[in-house]
């Protein structure tokens, strides 16, 4: 087995789900920007996939919407002890994209939940960026590894 391409899969996958979990969002951020009545929540569930040790890790996510910020919290149905809590700063918008940086609230893992650990590294050592852009009416979401996703979102 080649550790290091099992190693960049993890990663590819943890930019995946950053880009999953915070593209949403943004599009919703940058459309709130227009109309700031109230501030904008959106839940989702995200999880992390270890196909070498057959594990897997389930997170509930809130996300709230603030000035120039988006607020997150990830929690565990089967572990009430586990919490992360950061907020991700907007730093700047270049050619279309958005750039956030990661500022840690809390974090406690009594469970030892391995696999969200490379998200939270991931989040700590990088920029995180989005491109968020409307086609037909729908907005879709480009993330940082390139993936595209399209949301059924009303507007």
């Amino acid at each position: 087995m080649k550790w290091p391409f099992v190693r960049n899969l993890n990663l590819t996958l943890a930019a995946i789900l950053i880009a999953l979990l915070f593209g949403g969002i943004s599009h919703l951020h940058a459309s709130s920007a227009k109309a700031k009545s109230s501030p904008i929540k959106g839940t989702m569930e995200i999880g992390f996939y270890d196909l070498m040790s057959d594990q897997r890790e389930v997170y509930q996510a809130q996300i709230m919407d603030m000035d120039e910020a988006l607020l997150f919290t990830l929690t565990r149905k089967d572990d009430v002890m586990f919490v992360l809590r950061g907020k991700l700063d907007e730093v700047i918008r270049k050619r279309g994209r958005v750039f956030y940086d990661y500022v840690p609230i809390r974090y406690s893992n009594p469970g030892n939940h391995k696999l969200i650990f490379s998200f939270i590294d991931f989040l700590r050592h990088n920029t995180v960026w989005v491109y968020p852009m409307t086609v037909n009416k729908k907005p879709l979401v480009i993330g940082q590894s390139g993936m595209m996703l399209l949301f059924p979102l009303s507007q």
